[in-house]
């Protein structure tokens, strides 16, 4: 069955109260895509519940960037389609398909469908089919080996970037910007599952954004592979700070706006001189150095400044800034002198939020198969090394801000010490990935409260509230 739809979903009639249940595994970039799935889907008719077991159909939105990813997502898949009931179909999408759905299709006989990850918005057709056969007796289960007549993998570099009607479900939301990736860096497989570089016309992520703004958000927090890339494919060597500016202008009541995952040799000034001058954007960079030797750099194919010097260069246009970045521990040829260079750069350059992952070796990348292998446990006992010194390096920044004033959007109830507190985060802590604010007193989930830092933790604040309007 080809994968030739629109997006949209017409042109299939579902039988109302199918019952469907959303499985989402991996990054913020596949939430947004399972929300887009979830609303075609509720568009066609089906009803959506949040357990497999109560549903007809499950879709399972996968993951397939390292190898931890991959074997949560395809232990998912089992899971799920040994449970599976008489007459219930399950259908896999993304990265782990659109990377690997021949092989899927021929060792893992639970499965119903698959759909790739460029090709999500195909998804209602092919649930639109499964449906159709829940009103006959059901099927012999597959032989591993055997065919799967309902496959959507998009051609190479197609892929569809179009948003159903966004739809909050909180005080902070996700807005993709473009998808793929330009870059070619040694470890990493995204290109081979997302394509090219592919920019959100900058028209669609203002209706997003407008949508979400009209049922209360308060924070639009910009995603995609290289957001510091956005546009280049349209012509515009400068489009995420331009389409900042349309941001702010088009939306002023929106209060913050996050810009997540910039690639080190993309950020440019302008982009910078934005981020300074337009209050409603958080002087917040997320910047995945993966790396700070540079001959460890050079061999993961990620060229640019010393990263000192590009360090400086930043916060000498936004000097408040607060600086998050992610490592990879392991890389082949990493030697003991290169992983203590970044324990030192953790140490001494001011991070605010640190990251680190093991290194997976990726079929296709170049690094797959590249000589002089780090051991696993010394991969491990380097990670835990590394996170000592973050943790370290975050509860000193955290220190320094005992006694300052933040503006921290609260998002929901909990306890600290025995005693009820909301829980928010302020500009300087992105959703899910960074600390939280403790703030004694009572405010209002999805209100941005001021408050005061009166303690700081390894990696989160305690504060009191100071007003509950957000000051100009």
């Amino acid at each position: 069955m080809a994968g030739d739809s629109d997006g949209s979903g017409a042109g299939a009639t579902v039988t109302t109260g199918k019952r469907v249940a959303l499985v989402t595994l991996g990054c913020a970039k596949n939430q947004v895509d399972s929300e887009g799935i979830q609303q075609l889907l509720l568009a066609q008719g089906y009803q959506a519940v949040p357990s497999p077991d109560d549903a007809d159909l499950v879709v399972v939105n996968t993951c397939g960037f390292i190898d931890a990813a991959k074997q949560e997502s395809i232990d998912t898949l089992l899971e799920l389609g040994q449970a599976k009931r008489p007459g219930q179909k399950l259908l896999a999408t993304g990265c782990l398909t659109e990377r690997y759905g021949a092989d899927l299709a021929s060792e893992m006989p639970e499965l119903d469908a698959i759909v790739g990850a460029r090709n999500w918005g195909t998804v209602p057709r092919f649930a639109h089919e499964l449906t159709n056969q829940l009103t006959v007796l059901p099927a012999e289960p597959r032989r591993p080996g055997s065919s799967l007549d309902l496959m959507g993998i998009a051609p190479q570099g197609q892929i569809d970037l179009r948003m159903p009607a966004r739809v909050a479900t909180g005080p902070s939301a996700y807005v993709k910007v473009s998808d793929g990736c330009n870059q070619k860096c040694a470890f990493c497989a995204i290109p081979s599952m997302k394509g090219l570089l592919a920019s959100k016309p900058r028209d669609l992520i203002l209706k997003e954004i407008g949508e979400l703004v009209a049922q209360g958000v308060k924070e639009a927090v910009l995603i995609a592979q290289d957001s510091t890339n956005y546009g280049r494919d349209l012509g515009d060597k400068d489009g995420l700070a331009g389409l900042l500016r349309a941001i702010t202008d088009a939306h002023p009541g929106l209060p913050w706006v996050r810009v997540m995952y910039a690639y080190p040799s993309h950020v440019t000034e302008d982009f910078l001189r934005v981020m300074a001058e337009r209050p409603q954007i958080c002087r917040y960079f997320d910047m995945p150095l993966q790396h700070t030797h540079p001959e460890t750099l050079r061999r993961m194919r990620r060229p640019h400044r010393p990263v000192d010097e590009l360090l400086g260069w930043i916060r000498s246009i936004v000097p408040d800034v607060t600086i998050r970045t992610t490592f990879i521990t392991g890389f082949p040829g990493e030697t003991e002198a290169e992983h203590r260079h970044v324990i030192r750069s953790i140490e001494t350059l001011g991070f605010g939020r640190v990251g680190v992952f093991l290194y997976s070796d990726e079929e296709g990348t170049a690094a797959f198969g590249l000589p002089r292998r780090v051991q696993r446990s010394v991969k491990q006992r380097r990670r835990h090394e590394l996170m000592e010194a973050a943790k370290a390096a975050s509860l000193r920044s955290n220190r320094a801000l005992v006694g300052t004033v933040q503006e921290v959007l609260v998002e929901g109830e909990g306890e600290l010490a025995g005693r009820p507190v909301r829980v928010g985060r302020s500009r300087r802590d992105a959703p899910e990935v960074d600390g939280l604010i403790f703030v004694d007193g009572p405010a209002e989930v999805g209100t941005i409260v001021v408050a005061r830092v009166t303690a700081a933790l390894e990696y989160d604040l305690v504060a009191e509230p100071v007003s509950s309007a957000v000051p100009a």
